[in-house]
């Protein structure tokens, strides 16, 4: 999947595409990276049925289950992000710098270790993989559609806000804008070319999406809370899951 998304987006600076063309690659990046995730909820459901009978005889703590698990993940997921980062960042032509890239390949970690505990949490909840794959795909799209690309956060609906600020999709989104088009290497890049000259460049995007260079590492800082946050949730479950089928 990864040479269909290079061959389809190689060169994206180089060849000029429009602004729309650029977005729809952060976009498309995002949902190839969150979804692979979704792979990894058998292999969970399977783990929790050893947990369960485990913990029943006190072999060990569902604490331990879920430190030693996310232990595990942490340099896996590390060296798959590196493996797509890669080439993916210097062909697809994104900004030509060392600075630019390690922030990249940071937060396409931090969304793989956000999207692999979203899937832990929910596979702690549900009872099946068929009803865990819709419940968790269904949320995905969710967060897609709130994150900020479809639909701007000022023209979202007063009651569904709140979606929008807890979507997993949102804050990395704005963070792959905020390294492409800030600083001095992207602010006066232009985005938008009409044959009279520049229609937009970088600083007049960020400045439309409302966003400024301090939210990049703000954006993390959610990201890690997501990250722990989930993890915490699917251990409070497992934990009352062993209870109950102790008690």
């Amino acid at each position: 999947m990864s040479e269909i998304l290079l061959s389809v987006f190689v060169n994206l600076s180089v060849n000029r595409f429009e602004m729309q063309t650029q977005l729809g690659f952060f976009a498309f990046n995002l949902s190839f990276l969150i979804y692979s995730s979704s792979e990894a909820l058998p292999v969970f459901l399977e783990e929790r049925k050893i947990l369960m009978k485990e913990t029943s005889i006190g072999a060990y703590r569902v604490s331990s289950y879920i430190l030693a698990n996310t232990l595990v993940f942490i340099p896996f997921l590390l060296i798959v992000a590196l493996l797509y980062a890669v080439p993916t960042y210097w062909l697809v032509g994104l900004r030509g710098d060392i600075d630019g890239f390690l922030y990249f390949s940071l937060v396409v970690w931090l969304v793989l270790l956000m999207s692999n505990s979203f899937v832990a949490c929910f596979s702690s909840l549900v009872s099946s993989f068929m009803v865990g794959i819709a419940l968790v795909e269904g949320l995905m799209g969710t967060f897609f559609l709130f994150s900020g690309y479809f639909i701007s956060k000022n023209d979202i609906s007063g009651y569904w806000i709140w979606v929008h600020y807890l979507s997993l999709v949102k804050y990395p989104f704005e963070s792959f804008l905020i390294n492409e088009f800030g600083r001095e290497s992207g602010r006066w890049r232009c985005l938008n070319r009409h044959e009279d000259g520049c229609l937009m460049n970088g600083e007049e995007f960020l400045k439309n999406q409302n966003l400024k260079e301090i939210q990049k590492w703000y954006n993390l800082g959610i990201m890690l809370v997501f990250i722990f946050g989930y993890r915490f949730l699917s251990l409070l479950v497992l934990y009352y899951r062993s209870y109950k089928s102790r008690n």
